[in-house]
């Protein structure tokens, strides 16, 4: 099994380098490289979509998208890029709904209300988006099926009712 996946991994990355810049361990951008190229391989208009509003992808001890950053950064977790190719790639997807969502409620006063972006609703959206990419990439029956039972709530990590920096904080993720 490592040895089909690594040739996997090996094809995958025998295009030239991706757009989105990845920040990280060799064995990280590796990973990383080889999700961006599923995407933009499997899903081609949503990868296109994805590099609107992923800047830079950085290794990082929590995953999480600094929307507000420019350009915008996906900081992701080992736990997140070694889970699986197919939900690595997801979860890119995934935050970067949630850049779109804050560029979009983008005011002049400043940055968006967290909820628009980063609540229960937005979470919701980002799943969503997340489940279509998914199939579109061969993502595993349970993966999928995980995402479906989540309602939006699941970053609520201290139980307080609501998605916030605190959340964050506590993710080990």
């Amino acid at each position: 099994m490592r040895k089909i996946i690594a040739m996997v991994v090996a094809i995958l990355l025998s295009s030239p380098v991706l757009a989105i810049p990845i920040e990280g361990s060799s064995k990280y951008r590796t990973q990383v490289q080889a999700c961006l190229k599923l995407l933009s391989t499997k899903a081609p208009d949503d990868y296109r979509f994805i590099q609107g509003y992923v800047g830079v992808i950085a290794q990082h001890d929590k995953s999480g998208m600094r929307a507000w950053e420019e350009p915008p950064r996906y900081q992701m977790s080992d736990v997140t890029a070694f889970h699986s190719l197919t939900w690595c790639a997801g979860t890119i997807a995934h935050d970067a709904y949630h850049s779109y969502l804050y560029k979009k409620h983008l005011s002049k006063n400043g940055k968006p209300p967290y909820d628009k972006w980063a609540g229960t609703s937005a979470e919701q959206e980002a799943i969503a988006f997340q489940i279509r990419v998914m199939k579109k990439i061969g993502a595993s029956r349970h993966e999928i099926e995980y995402l479906e039972s989540l309602d939006g709530t699941h970053g609520d990590t201290n139980s307080d009712g609501k998605l916030d920096s605190e959340d964050y904080k506590l993710r080990n993720w």
